[in-house]
Order: C-alpha cells, then sequence, then structure tokens
C-alpha cells in the first residue's frame, strides 16, 4: 500500500501545485467520514454516512483558521430498476460551526438518478441530483450533475486487497431569490478493496465556486472515507 499510497500523494501535490496558479490562497480543508450501505433485497438498499470538516486556511489570504466547521449525518433509501439504473430519496442533516456560540444548522433533502454508461471501454458513473437546503440562513435549491470513473490498477477486476483509482467531476448550480451561483468540483483517489464489501478511500477535491461571478472563491479538500456493507 504505501508505494500506491505514495504515488498518489505526489501525483496530488502536482495536481493542487498546477491549480494554485490560478489562485495564490485557496482554502485548504480535510474531510474524514465513515459510510455504511444496507442491501434489503434485490431492488432496496439504504446508506447511512457520518462525516465532519476541518479547516486549515481562510479563502483569499490564505490566513491560518484552524476550525471544525461542520459535523453532518446522511442516510438515502435506493430503489435499483431495470438495466441497475438507481433512483433515490435521501435526507442530510448539517451543523455548521458547531463549537461556535452562534452555530447554524441545515436541512437537505436530495431527489438523485444514477446510472452506468460505458465509453471508449470505460465505465462512467453518472448521477443528476436535485436538492432543497433548507438553512438557518436561507433557502437554497441546487441542480447537480457528476459523473467518475474508476478502475483496478491490478488487473481487469478488483480483488480483495487491490488497489483503484478514481476520478470524477461535478457541476453544481445554485439559486434563490438572492441570485444564483455555479460551482465546479474535480477530484482524484485511490482507494482499497479490503473484504466483504469494506474499503477505504483516499482523495483529494478541487472546488472552484462563484463561477458567474467575478468573485471566485478556491477550495482544496483532502477527503478520506471507510465503506463498508452489512
Amino acid at each position: 500500500m504505501t508505494t500506491y499510497f505514495t504515488n498518489f500523494l505526489l501525483v496530488s501535490f502536482l495536481f493542487i501545485s498546477l491549480l494554485g496558479k490560478a489562485q495564490n490562497k485557496p482554502s485548504l480543508r480535510w474531510e474524514p467520514g465513515i459510510s455504511m450501505t444496507k442491501k434489503i433485497d434485490s431492488r432496496w438498499s439504504y446508506n447511512l454516512s457520518l462525516s465532519g470538516r476541518q479547516r486549515f486556511t481562510n479563502y483569499g489570504e490564505g490566513e491560518k483558521n484552524i476550525k471544525t466547521d461542520r459535523w453532518e449525518i446522511k442516510s438515502f433509501g435506493t430503489y435499483t430498476l431495470l438495466g441497475g439504473k438507481k433512483i433515490s430519496l435521501g435526507y442530510m442533516y448539517r451543523t455548521v460551526d458547531p463549537f461556535e456560540q452562534e452555530s447554524g444548522w441545515e436541512h437537505r433533502i436530495t431527489q438523485q438518478f444514477a446510472f452506468i454508461t460505458n465509453f471508449g471501454g470505460y465505465r462512467l458513473g453518472n448521477k443528476f441530483r436535485i436538492e432543497q437546503r433548507i438553512r438557518s440562513s436561507n433557502y437554497l435549491t441546487r441542480l447537480r450533475y457528476a459523473i467518475s470513473n474508476d478502475f483496478p490498477l491490478q488487473g481487469e477486476s478488483l480483488d480483495p486487497k487491490e488497489f483503484y483509482l478514481i476520478s470524477g467531476n461535478e457541476l453544481v448550480y445554485a439559486f434563490n431569490r438572492r441570485g444564483t451561483e455555479l460551482e465546479n468540483r474535480f477530484s482524484l483517489g485511490i482507494g482499497r478493496l479490503i473484504q466483504g464489501g469494506q474499503k477505504i478511500q483516499f482523495s483529494v477535491a478541487s472546488r472552484y465556486s462563484d463561477l458567474v461571478s467575478d468573485n471566485r472563491d478556491h477550495i482544496i479538500q483532502f477527503e478520506s472515507v471507510y465503506y463498508f456493507s452489512l
């Protein structure tokens, strides 16, 4: 694992340095999480996940600001259609700045449609989402489309104790009475299948927000997630 993980870190830092030319001081964050999936029968399954986010620097000048800025719990119920297509309904509760005196909150309802396409010999995962975000400060609707690809590093199929690479890009369009926002998220990651459906995945993501305005924010976010099935 050491060799693969070292190579991944080298590629990640190269990726970050190239992005850094576009904006000198992005916000640096780390988001660890755990995700559990339970298959009820051949059609139905549900997912429950917990995650937090640690901020290290602010936007703009890159000033140091180490704080936990969110905790969240998410659940999804999923039904598999013919052809492997899936529809899901999800709910999330998030606390914003949980250790601050004036902390905020968010309820989120998500409708999702997911399917697999094949292009040039690659399996591409596609996800369309509609979200209703009810915050302590405002209400926001978001439309999201994500495409991703993962493939094993050893052989044509992924076996226990083997590694895989995953990459993806997502567009997020948000709107309410105050205006609109457009965000792009690109990610690159490496994972390892352990056994019995368990896997651990590390990734780095570049997020650009406010693309429709001149005041753009850039986030570099490291993510680590442990997945398991029951």
